[in-house]
Protein backbone atom coordinates (compact mmCIF):
# COMPACT_ATOMS: atom_id res chain seq x y z
CA UNK A 1 0.00 0.00 0.00
CA UNK A 2 2.68 2.49 0.76
CA UNK A 3 4.25 1.75 -2.88
CA UNK A 4 1.26 2.77 -4.18
CA UNK A 5 0.86 5.66 -2.53
CA UNK A 6 4.92 6.65 -3.21
CA UNK A 7 3.38 6.09 -7.11
CA UNK A 8 0.45 7.79 -7.24
CA UNK A 9 2.70 10.64 -5.42
CA UNK A 10 5.16 10.72 -7.96
CA UNK A 11 2.79 10.60 -10.79
CA UNK A 12 1.40 13.86 -9.17
CA UNK A 13 4.94 15.80 -9.26
CA UNK A 14 5.55 14.55 -13.07
CA UNK A 15 3.60 17.85 -14.36
CA UNK A 16 5.56 19.95 -11.80
CA UNK A 17 8.97 18.51 -12.83
CA UNK A 18 7.93 19.02 -16.51
CA UNK A 19 6.45 22.56 -16.55
CA UNK A 20 7.58 24.25 -13.36
CA UNK A 21 11.03 22.72 -12.81
CA UNK A 22 12.48 21.90 -16.13
CA UNK A 23 15.72 22.81 -15.11
CA UNK A 24 15.97 19.62 -13.07
CA UNK A 25 15.91 17.17 -15.89
CA UNK A 26 18.97 15.96 -17.88
CA UNK A 27 19.61 16.49 -21.48
CA UNK A 28 18.35 12.79 -22.55
CA UNK A 29 15.62 12.84 -20.62
CA UNK A 30 14.63 16.81 -21.77
CA UNK A 31 15.49 15.48 -25.74
CA UNK A 32 13.60 12.38 -25.72
CA UNK A 33 10.38 14.63 -24.60
CA UNK A 34 11.23 17.39 -27.37
CA UNK A 35 11.27 14.20 -29.85
CA UNK A 36 7.98 12.82 -28.98
CA UNK A 37 5.88 15.29 -31.24
CA UNK A 38 8.45 14.52 -34.17
CA UNK A 39 7.91 11.10 -34.16
CA UNK A 40 4.43 11.16 -33.40
CA UNK A 41 4.38 13.26 -36.48
CA UNK A 42 5.97 11.25 -38.67
CA UNK A 43 3.64 8.13 -38.26
CA UNK A 44 0.78 10.21 -38.83
CA UNK A 45 1.97 11.22 -42.27
CA UNK A 46 4.36 8.16 -43.48
CA UNK A 47 2.61 5.28 -41.35
CA UNK A 48 4.41 1.99 -42.28
CA UNK A 49 7.49 3.45 -43.76
CA UNK A 50 8.18 5.89 -40.44
CA UNK A 51 7.16 2.93 -38.10
CA UNK A 52 8.94 0.80 -39.43
CA UNK A 53 12.30 3.20 -39.69
CA UNK A 54 12.15 4.24 -36.17
CA UNK A 55 11.83 0.66 -35.03
CA UNK A 56 14.87 -0.52 -36.47
CA UNK A 57 16.79 2.58 -35.15
CA UNK A 58 15.52 2.02 -31.46
CA UNK A 59 16.82 -1.62 -32.19
CA UNK A 60 20.10 -0.53 -32.92
CA UNK A 61 20.36 1.81 -30.26
CA UNK A 62 19.89 -0.73 -27.97
CA UNK A 63 22.46 -2.99 -29.34
CA UNK A 64 24.58 -0.12 -28.78
CA UNK A 65 23.77 0.13 -25.00
CA UNK A 66 24.14 -3.39 -24.83
CA UNK A 67 27.50 -3.48 -26.10
CA UNK A 68 28.86 -0.50 -24.25
CA UNK A 69 27.34 -1.63 -21.04
CA UNK A 70 29.56 -5.09 -21.90
CA UNK A 71 32.74 -3.23 -23.00
CA UNK A 72 32.41 -1.08 -19.22
CA UNK A 73 31.73 -4.54 -17.73
CA UNK A 74 34.86 -6.36 -19.88
CA UNK A 75 37.33 -3.86 -21.43
CA UNK A 76 37.13 -1.37 -18.42
CA UNK A 77 36.54 1.97 -20.91
CA UNK A 78 37.98 4.97 -19.83
CA UNK A 79 36.39 7.72 -17.82
CA UNK A 80 35.74 9.75 -20.39
CA UNK A 81 33.55 7.48 -22.93
CA UNK A 82 29.88 8.46 -23.37
CA UNK A 83 30.72 11.64 -21.26
CA UNK A 84 28.30 14.77 -22.52
CA UNK A 85 27.39 12.42 -24.94
CA UNK A 86 23.63 12.31 -26.16
CA UNK A 87 22.07 8.39 -24.63
CA UNK A 88 21.71 5.91 -27.36
CA UNK A 89 18.52 5.39 -27.52
CA UNK A 90 17.82 8.97 -27.68
CA UNK A 91 20.53 9.11 -30.74
CA UNK A 92 19.09 6.56 -32.56
CA UNK A 93 15.94 8.78 -32.71
CA UNK A 94 17.49 11.63 -33.68
CA UNK A 95 19.09 10.74 -36.34
CA UNK A 96 16.20 8.51 -37.48
CA UNK A 97 14.05 11.55 -37.83
CA UNK A 98 16.25 12.73 -40.74
CA UNK A 99 15.71 10.02 -42.85
CA UNK A 100 14.07 9.20 -46.07
CA UNK A 101 10.85 7.01 -45.98
CA UNK A 102 12.56 5.41 -48.46
CA UNK A 103 16.14 4.57 -46.79
CA UNK A 104 16.56 1.18 -46.31
CA UNK A 105 16.61 -0.68 -43.04
CA UNK A 106 20.80 -1.75 -43.26
CA UNK A 107 21.16 2.14 -44.55
CA UNK A 108 19.23 3.38 -41.18
CA UNK A 109 20.79 0.89 -38.45
CA UNK A 110 24.30 1.62 -39.94
CA UNK A 111 23.85 5.71 -39.77
CA UNK A 112 23.07 5.51 -35.90
CA UNK A 113 25.79 3.01 -35.22
CA UNK A 114 28.35 4.90 -37.01
CA UNK A 115 26.70 8.28 -34.73
CA UNK A 116 26.71 6.56 -31.78
CA UNK A 117 30.54 5.08 -32.32
CA UNK A 118 31.49 8.61 -33.15
CA UNK A 119 29.36 10.16 -30.29
CA UNK A 120 30.64 8.31 -27.43
CA UNK A 121 33.94 7.83 -27.99
CA UNK A 122 35.72 9.48 -30.16
CA UNK A 123 34.11 13.22 -29.71
CA UNK A 124 34.25 13.45 -26.01
CA UNK A 125 38.61 13.28 -26.33
CA UNK A 126 38.21 16.38 -29.01
CA UNK A 127 38.77 19.46 -27.12
CA UNK A 128 38.29 22.84 -29.05
CA UNK A 129 35.74 21.33 -32.27
CA UNK A 130 32.29 23.00 -32.38
CA UNK A 131 31.51 20.87 -35.42
CA UNK A 132 28.49 18.50 -33.97
CA UNK A 133 29.24 15.23 -34.90
CA UNK A 134 25.47 14.55 -36.22
CA UNK A 135 26.31 17.19 -39.00
CA UNK A 136 29.28 14.95 -39.87
CA UNK A 137 26.73 11.39 -40.10
CA UNK A 138 24.17 13.28 -42.22
CA UNK A 139 26.98 14.11 -44.79
CA UNK A 140 27.52 10.50 -44.73
CA UNK A 141 24.09 9.44 -44.88
CA UNK A 142 23.95 12.42 -48.30
CA UNK A 143 26.68 9.90 -49.57
CA UNK A 144 25.45 6.91 -49.23
CA UNK A 145 22.16 7.75 -50.46
CA UNK A 146 23.18 9.75 -53.39
CA UNK A 147 24.22 6.75 -56.26
CA UNK A 148 20.86 4.88 -54.88
CA UNK A 149 18.71 7.93 -55.85
CA UNK A 150 16.82 7.83 -53.09
CA UNK A 151 14.15 10.48 -52.51
CA UNK A 152 11.54 11.56 -50.97
CA UNK A 153 7.82 10.71 -50.96
CA UNK A 154 4.54 12.30 -51.16
CA UNK A 155 2.71 11.47 -47.91
CA UNK A 156 -0.73 11.69 -49.80
CA UNK A 157 -0.39 8.89 -52.52
CA UNK A 158 3.13 7.24 -51.46
CA UNK A 159 4.68 8.28 -55.08
CA UNK A 160 8.34 9.99 -55.46
CA UNK A 161 8.42 13.55 -55.33
CA UNK A 162 10.98 16.23 -54.68
CA UNK A 163 11.37 18.11 -51.31
CA UNK A 164 9.29 21.41 -51.40
CA UNK A 165 12.71 23.47 -51.91
CA UNK A 166 13.88 21.72 -54.42
CA UNK A 167 10.28 22.27 -56.67
CA UNK A 168 11.32 25.75 -55.67
CA UNK A 169 14.29 25.55 -57.61
CA UNK A 170 13.82 23.60 -60.44
CA UNK A 171 9.89 24.32 -61.18
CA UNK A 172 9.48 28.08 -59.22
CA UNK A 173 6.73 26.01 -57.09
CA UNK A 174 6.08 28.06 -53.91
CA UNK A 175 4.07 25.54 -51.61
CA UNK A 176 1.87 27.39 -48.71
CA UNK A 177 3.71 28.02 -45.87
CA UNK A 178 0.80 26.50 -43.96
CA UNK A 179 1.14 22.98 -45.38
CA UNK A 180 4.69 22.88 -44.39
CA UNK A 181 3.55 24.38 -40.94
CA UNK A 182 1.23 21.19 -40.54
CA UNK A 183 3.77 19.20 -42.77
CA UNK A 184 1.94 17.09 -45.39
CA UNK A 185 4.95 17.35 -47.78
CA UNK A 186 7.41 15.37 -49.22
CA UNK A 187 10.53 15.48 -46.46
CA UNK A 188 12.70 13.85 -43.81
CA UNK A 189 9.96 11.05 -41.70
CA UNK A 190 10.34 12.95 -38.62
CA UNK A 191 10.52 16.68 -39.25
CA UNK A 192 8.26 17.62 -42.50
CA UNK A 193 5.97 19.28 -39.89
CA UNK A 194 7.34 23.10 -38.57
CA UNK A 195 4.77 22.88 -35.95
CA UNK A 196 6.03 19.44 -34.16
CA UNK A 197 9.82 21.06 -35.07
CA UNK A 198 8.62 24.22 -33.61
CA UNK A 199 6.96 22.94 -30.46
CA UNK A 200 9.87 20.24 -29.37
CA UNK A 201 12.13 23.73 -30.12
CA UNK A 202 10.20 25.66 -27.41
CA UNK A 203 10.27 23.04 -25.14
CA UNK A 204 14.26 22.77 -25.11
CA UNK A 205 14.66 26.41 -25.21
CA UNK A 206 12.13 26.52 -22.02
CA UNK A 207 14.19 23.94 -20.33
CA UNK A 208 17.42 25.42 -21.08
CA UNK A 209 19.20 22.96 -23.03
CA UNK A 210 19.57 24.94 -26.18
CA UNK A 211 20.81 28.39 -27.20
CA UNK A 212 18.06 30.90 -28.46
CA UNK A 213 20.67 32.87 -30.13
CA UNK A 214 21.59 30.70 -32.94
CA UNK A 215 17.80 29.21 -33.55
CA UNK A 216 17.09 33.10 -33.81
CA UNK A 217 19.92 34.04 -35.66
CA UNK A 218 19.52 31.11 -38.08
CA UNK A 219 16.37 32.49 -38.45
CA UNK A 220 17.11 36.08 -39.11
CA UNK A 221 19.63 34.85 -41.82
CA UNK A 222 16.91 33.05 -43.60
CA UNK A 223 14.65 36.16 -43.17
CA UNK A 224 17.58 38.20 -44.80
CA UNK A 225 18.60 37.03 -48.05
CA UNK A 226 14.87 35.53 -48.56
CA UNK A 227 14.14 39.32 -48.71
CA UNK A 228 16.90 40.44 -50.74
CA UNK A 229 16.19 37.82 -53.49
CA UNK A 230 12.43 38.31 -53.20
CA UNK A 231 11.30 35.00 -52.54
CA UNK A 232 8.41 34.16 -50.46
CA UNK A 233 9.47 34.56 -46.46
CA UNK A 234 7.23 32.46 -45.24
CA UNK A 235 7.98 29.38 -47.77
CA UNK A 236 11.83 30.18 -46.65
CA UNK A 237 11.34 29.58 -43.07
CA UNK A 238 8.42 27.31 -42.51
CA UNK A 239 11.02 24.49 -43.45
CA UNK A 240 10.80 21.70 -40.96
CA UNK A 241 14.21 19.72 -41.82
CA UNK A 242 16.38 23.45 -41.15
CA UNK A 243 14.65 24.33 -38.04
CA UNK A 244 14.96 20.94 -36.93
CA UNK A 245 18.75 20.77 -37.55
CA UNK A 246 19.42 25.10 -36.28
CA UNK A 247 17.45 23.78 -33.02
CA UNK A 248 17.90 20.32 -32.22
CA UNK A 249 21.66 19.82 -33.21
CA UNK A 250 23.45 23.52 -33.59
CA UNK A 251 22.34 25.25 -30.57
CA UNK A 252 22.81 22.03 -28.03
CA UNK A 253 24.98 24.16 -25.45
CA UNK A 254 26.86 20.82 -24.82
CA UNK A 255 28.49 21.34 -28.30
CA UNK A 256 28.26 25.30 -28.49
CA UNK A 257 31.98 26.48 -27.20
CA UNK A 258 31.60 29.98 -28.46
CA UNK A 259 30.64 32.73 -26.05
CA UNK A 260 26.54 33.29 -25.74
CA UNK A 261 27.07 36.72 -26.90
CA UNK A 262 28.53 35.31 -30.53
CA UNK A 263 25.87 32.74 -30.96
CA UNK A 264 23.66 34.89 -33.02
CA UNK A 265 26.02 35.77 -35.34
CA UNK A 266 26.86 31.96 -35.59
CA UNK A 267 23.26 31.80 -36.31
CA UNK A 268 23.15 34.69 -38.70
CA UNK A 269 25.87 33.68 -40.84
CA UNK A 270 24.81 30.11 -40.93
CA UNK A 271 21.08 30.88 -42.17
CA UNK A 272 22.64 32.92 -44.79
CA UNK A 273 24.82 30.66 -46.16
CA UNK A 274 21.85 27.92 -46.01
CA UNK A 275 19.68 30.48 -48.38
CA UNK A 276 23.16 30.99 -50.93
CA UNK A 277 22.78 26.89 -50.34
CA UNK A 278 19.13 27.04 -51.62
CA UNK A 279 19.86 29.60 -54.46
CA UNK A 280 22.46 27.14 -56.03
CA UNK A 281 19.30 24.07 -55.66
CA UNK A 282 20.73 22.02 -52.69
CA UNK A 283 17.46 21.69 -51.80
CA UNK A 284 16.56 20.42 -47.63
CA UNK A 285 20.48 19.31 -47.66
CA UNK A 286 21.49 23.17 -47.95
CA UNK A 287 20.68 23.86 -44.02
CA UNK A 288 22.93 20.70 -42.60
CA UNK A 289 25.65 21.84 -45.31
CA UNK A 290 25.83 25.59 -44.29
CA UNK A 291 26.05 24.36 -40.39
CA UNK A 292 28.34 21.76 -41.02
CA UNK A 293 30.85 24.89 -43.13
CA UNK A 294 30.33 27.21 -40.33
CA UNK A 295 30.96 25.07 -37.62
CA UNK A 296 34.32 24.03 -39.07
CA UNK A 297 35.44 28.07 -39.60
CA UNK A 298 34.16 28.44 -35.80
CA UNK A 299 36.51 25.83 -34.90
CA UNK A 300 39.50 26.78 -36.81
CA UNK A 301 38.96 30.43 -35.07
CA UNK A 302 38.64 28.66 -31.67
CA UNK A 303 41.91 26.16 -32.67
CA UNK A 304 43.71 29.63 -33.60
CA UNK A 305 43.17 31.14 -30.58
CA UNK A 306 43.88 28.22 -28.38
CA UNK A 307 46.94 28.14 -30.11
CA UNK A 308 48.17 32.21 -29.71
CA UNK A 309 47.21 31.97 -26.45
CA UNK A 310 49.45 29.37 -25.37
CA UNK A 311 52.28 31.21 -27.27
CA UNK A 312 51.78 34.72 -25.70
CA UNK A 313 51.03 32.84 -21.93
CA UNK A 314 54.28 32.92 -20.47
CA UNK A 315 56.07 30.37 -18.83
CA UNK A 316 54.92 29.80 -15.18
CA UNK A 317 57.28 29.74 -12.59
CA UNK A 318 56.52 27.47 -9.40
CA UNK A 319 54.60 28.82 -6.50
CA UNK A 320 56.79 28.97 -3.28
CA UNK A 321 56.55 27.77 -0.51
CA UNK A 322 55.33 29.55 2.75
CA UNK A 323 57.13 28.11 6.23
CA UNK A 324 56.79 27.89 9.19
CA UNK A 325 58.74 27.07 12.10
CA UNK A 326 57.92 24.02 13.74
CA UNK A 327 58.85 23.96 17.28
CA UNK A 328 59.68 19.92 18.69
CA UNK A 329 57.76 18.21 21.05
CA UNK A 330 60.05 17.73 23.82
CA UNK A 331 59.78 18.86 27.24
CA UNK A 332 61.45 21.17 28.79
CA UNK A 333 65.19 20.44 29.85
CA UNK A 334 66.25 23.18 32.79
CA UNK A 335 70.11 21.49 31.66
CA UNK A 336 69.63 22.62 27.64
CA UNK A 337 67.77 25.77 28.80
CA UNK A 338 71.07 27.51 28.15
CA UNK A 339 72.42 25.69 24.77
CA UNK A 340 72.63 27.49 21.78
CA UNK A 341 69.57 28.08 19.84
CA UNK A 342 68.79 24.98 17.30
CA UNK A 343 68.10 26.63 13.87
CA UNK A 344 64.28 26.48 12.50
CA UNK A 345 63.16 23.89 10.32
CA UNK A 346 60.71 24.19 7.51
CA UNK A 347 58.09 22.83 6.13
CA UNK A 348 54.82 23.80 4.02
CA UNK A 349 52.22 24.98 5.91
CA UNK A 350 50.16 21.72 5.15
CA UNK A 351 52.92 19.57 6.67
CA UNK A 352 51.34 17.23 9.59
CA UNK A 353 54.91 15.81 10.75
CA UNK A 354 58.17 17.88 11.22
CA UNK A 355 59.39 14.27 10.27
CA UNK A 356 60.76 14.62 6.70
CA UNK A 357 61.35 11.06 4.70
CA UNK A 358 62.70 9.82 1.41
CA UNK A 359 59.12 8.74 0.16
CA UNK A 360 58.12 12.88 1.05
CA UNK A 361 61.36 14.45 -1.06
CA UNK A 362 60.59 12.05 -4.11
CA UNK A 363 56.78 12.90 -4.36
CA UNK A 364 57.48 16.54 -3.89
CA UNK A 365 59.43 16.47 -6.79
CA UNK A 366 56.63 15.98 -9.36
CA UNK A 367 54.53 18.55 -10.74
CA UNK A 368 52.08 19.83 -8.65
CA UNK A 369 48.31 20.49 -10.85
CA UNK A 370 45.47 22.39 -9.18
CA UNK A 371 42.34 20.41 -10.26
CA UNK A 372 43.91 17.24 -8.59
CA UNK A 373 41.86 16.88 -5.86
CA UNK A 374 41.74 14.28 -3.10
CA UNK A 375 38.12 13.48 -4.25
CA UNK A 376 36.02 10.43 -5.41
CA UNK A 377 39.04 8.77 -7.56
CA UNK A 378 36.37 7.51 -10.16
CA UNK A 379 35.57 11.37 -10.20
CA UNK A 380 35.09 12.04 -14.04
CA UNK A 381 35.73 16.05 -14.74
CA UNK A 382 38.72 15.12 -13.08
CA UNK A 383 39.95 12.19 -15.12
CA UNK A 384 39.17 13.67 -18.33
CA UNK A 385 41.19 17.05 -17.03
CA UNK A 386 43.97 14.84 -15.67
CA UNK A 387 43.96 13.02 -19.46
CA UNK A 388 43.94 16.27 -21.22
CA UNK A 389 46.84 18.01 -19.14
CA UNK A 390 48.97 14.61 -19.63
CA UNK A 391 48.17 13.82 -23.23
CA UNK A 392 45.30 12.18 -24.61
CA UNK A 393 46.06 9.12 -27.00
CA UNK A 394 44.93 11.98 -30.01
CA UNK A 395 47.14 14.47 -28.67
CA UNK A 396 50.36 12.18 -28.20
CA UNK A 397 49.82 11.33 -31.74
CA UNK A 398 50.90 15.07 -32.78
CA UNK A 399 54.53 14.83 -32.44
CA UNK A 400 55.03 14.85 -36.27
CA UNK A 401 53.18 17.65 -37.81
CA UNK A 402 54.41 17.18 -41.26
CA UNK A 403 53.29 13.51 -41.69
CA UNK A 404 49.95 14.25 -40.20
CA UNK A 405 49.48 17.26 -42.63
CA UNK A 406 50.28 15.46 -45.42
CA UNK A 407 48.12 12.29 -44.60
CA UNK A 408 45.09 14.46 -44.19
CA UNK A 409 45.45 16.91 -47.32
CA UNK A 410 47.14 13.76 -49.74
CA UNK A 411 44.76 11.37 -48.93
CA UNK A 412 45.85 8.26 -51.23
CA UNK A 413 47.64 4.78 -50.92
CA UNK A 414 50.89 6.80 -50.02
CA UNK A 415 50.02 8.89 -47.35
CA UNK A 416 47.93 5.44 -45.79
CA UNK A 417 51.51 3.99 -45.46
CA UNK A 418 53.64 7.27 -44.66
CA UNK A 419 50.93 7.36 -42.07
CA UNK A 420 51.03 3.37 -40.82
CA UNK A 421 54.76 3.03 -41.17
CA UNK A 422 55.44 6.27 -38.66
CA UNK A 423 56.06 5.39 -34.83
CA UNK A 424 55.51 8.74 -33.93
CA UNK A 425 51.39 8.09 -34.71
CA UNK A 426 49.44 5.99 -32.31
CA UNK A 427 46.85 3.33 -33.10
CA UNK A 428 44.09 5.74 -32.87
CA UNK A 429 45.55 8.24 -34.90
CA UNK A 430 46.56 6.25 -37.69
CA UNK A 431 42.59 4.44 -37.22
CA UNK A 432 41.18 7.97 -37.25
CA UNK A 433 43.03 8.82 -40.87
CA UNK A 434 42.45 5.45 -42.51
CA UNK A 435 38.96 5.96 -41.55
CA UNK A 436 38.81 9.29 -43.34
CA UNK A 437 40.68 8.01 -46.37
CA UNK A 438 37.81 5.10 -46.42
CA UNK A 439 35.28 7.84 -46.41
CA UNK A 440 37.07 10.11 -48.75
CA UNK A 441 37.44 7.13 -51.07
CA UNK A 442 33.55 5.90 -50.67
CA UNK A 443 32.68 9.85 -51.45
CA UNK A 444 34.33 10.42 -54.87
CA UNK A 445 32.93 6.34 -55.57
CA UNK A 446 29.88 7.89 -55.21
CA UNK A 447 30.22 11.03 -57.39
CA UNK A 448 32.01 8.69 -60.30
CA UNK A 449 29.13 6.76 -59.80
CA UNK A 450 26.30 9.42 -60.15
CA UNK A 451 28.02 11.06 -62.93
CA UNK A 452 28.26 7.69 -65.06
CA UNK A 453 24.77 6.86 -64.54
CA UNK A 454 22.71 9.56 -65.04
Amino acid sequence: MLDVRQLWRALHGVPQLLLVQPEQLNYDLTYALALLPLVIAGIVFFLQDALLLFAISFLAGIVCLLALQLARLTFGLPAWVGFKATHPLVASILIACFFSPHTPAWIGAFVVILFIAIDTVLWPQLRRVMIHPALIVFGVLYLIQLPLHIGYTNPFDGHRLDDPLLLWYKLQIVIDPVKLYVGNAPGPIGVTSAAAVLFGVTYLWYTRKISLGVVVGFLCGVAALAIAIRSDLGFQLASGPSLFLAGYIAADRRRLLIPERFTFAFGLAAGAATMILRWYGNGQQAAWQALLLISAVATVVLLVQDLLRRRTRPATRPASLRTLAVDSAEPPDPHRLWAPVRPEVRQPVMATSPVSTAYRRAASTSPIRAYDTQGDPHDVVRQMRSAAARGGPLSRGGQNPIILVAALLIINPIGLWLTWSQRSLNRQGKLLLSAVSVLWYLGVAGFVFALTHR
